[in-house]
């Protein structure tokens, strides 16, 4: 029986899109990895990583290994042919640190045909390891002063059953911060915004860790009690000033208009949340002020607790002191003096954290907490006494209506 000429053309049509879809699909699933996506290497060291090619290569490929900066890390191979095979391959690379700073490993196929876009290292080359493991102590030793800060004030409202010298504006601008850089923190793990986030920085991670978010949470928790004390303890007149009601109502018509651009798909939520992290500097910025010009106008720092100001500096201190040692060791001064916000945050509080402790031990330090106790004392004795020896002329009048 003889075959129809199109129907012999139609049959082979069909074999040859299967085989491309075969092919294809082979060299899609096919993908290239190494064994770690982190690495730390010290200065005049080398290591060996494992590359590992997975699943079927129809075609003879290149692969090119190339890092960002040559003066800090170089590999022993540059270039590795994959001939026509199947199976899974391993090829080791060896690296080599030439000087401290943060680098990249990474692969590219030529043809791009295979996936390789799993196939990277990041490399954190140090001077030493003891100078890694003492940021790493200094970081949580800053990270236990500036937790337990919000304690000693606490403690010292309690104490006093007052509130009086302690700044509202103060207050309600460190609980708007502290909640924005809670929401910041939590929203980064939440799985569809991190996904964003990686999208944008494939090769990043997430800045956000578990402490940063204990943290923040928490400080939200210490604010919010300090926040109940000034409406159950004596207050005086102290009130919100009418400047940080504008400023907190500003904030909150910035976070509003974002919202709405969220909604209409103008701006995702990651965006969303780096502009909450933008206002928090600001109010970070400005915070301290209000105290700091109370305390002038008082001529006092009685009702600000000074053990809030120690801890908050030991903080300060050695968040500056862990960027030092960081920038040393990595070889990463970019990180201080090219971040100016950052350091510049970090240096503004122990500026404030110093005038402090001038008007608290040297500007303002004639009257301490219990000469001022005692100076109320006496002073309600003396109200009695004089209305005792002294007592008011009854009206006769009201003798006269009794």
């Amino acid at each position: 029986m003889a075959v129809r000429p199109e129907n012999f053309t139609m049959r082979n049509l069909v074999r040859v899109a299967f085989l491309l879809v075969a092919c294809s699909v082979s060299q899609i699933c096919a993908s290239f990895s190494f064994n770690t996506k982190d690495l730390v290497l010290l200065v005049n060291d080398s290591t060996t990583l494992t590359l590992t090619l997975t699943d079927n290569v129809l075609r003879n490929t290149t692969l090119i290994l190339s890092t960002n900066h040559k003066d800090l890390l170089t590999t022993n191979v540059t270039k590795i042919e994959v001939t026509n095979s199947t199976g899974t391959n391993v090829w080791p690379v060896e690296l080599f640190g030439h000087d401290a700073g943060h680098d990249l490993l990474k692969v590219d196929a030529f043809p791009p045909s295979i996936k390789c876009s799993d196939a990277f290292v990041r490399v954190t080359l140090q001077h030493s390891n003891e100078l890694a493991l003492f940021s790493v102590i200094v970081g949580w030793v800053y990270f236990v002063a500036w937790s337990i800060s919000f304690y000693p004030q606490m403690y010292e409202n309690w104490r006093r059953k007052s509130v009086v010298g302690l700044n509202f504006d103060f207050i309600a601008l460190n609980l708007v911060g502290f909640i924005l850089y809670s929401m910041f923190n939590v929203g980064l793990w939440i799985p569809e915004i991190e996904k964003d986030y990686i999208s944008r920085n494939p090769r990043g991670l997430n800045p956000v860790q578990l402490n940063d978010i204990f943290f923040s949470i928490h400080a939200v928790f210490a604010t919010l009690i300090t926040v109940i004390q000034c409406y159950c303890y004596e207050k005086g007149d102290q009130q919100v000033s009418r400047t940080a009601k504008s400023i907190m109502s500003f904030y909150g018509l910035i976070i509003a208009v974002l919202l709405v651009l969220v909604y209409l798909q103008k701006i995702v939520w990651l965006d969303f949340l780096y502009y909450c992290s933008y206002i928090k500097l600001t109010i970070t910025l400005i915070k301290y002020i209000p105290q700091a010009v109370m305390n002038y106008k008082r001529k006092s720092t009685i009702g600000w607790s000074i053990g809030n100001i120690f801890l908050d500096f030991t903080g300060g201190i050695l968040s500056i002191l862990q960027m030092i040692i960081n920038a040393y060791n990595y070889n990463d001064w970019a990180s201080v003096f090219g971040d100016p916000t950052k350091f510049g945050l970090g240096l503004l509080s122990v500026i404030f954290d110093i005038l402090f402790f001038l008007q608290h031990y040297v500007f303002y330090s004639g009257v301490n907490y219990a000469e001022f106790e005692n100076y109320n004392e006496v002073e309600v004795e003396d109200e009695v006494t004089n209305s005792e020896e002294h007592p008011k002329p009854t009206d006769k009048s009201d003798d006269q209506i009794c």
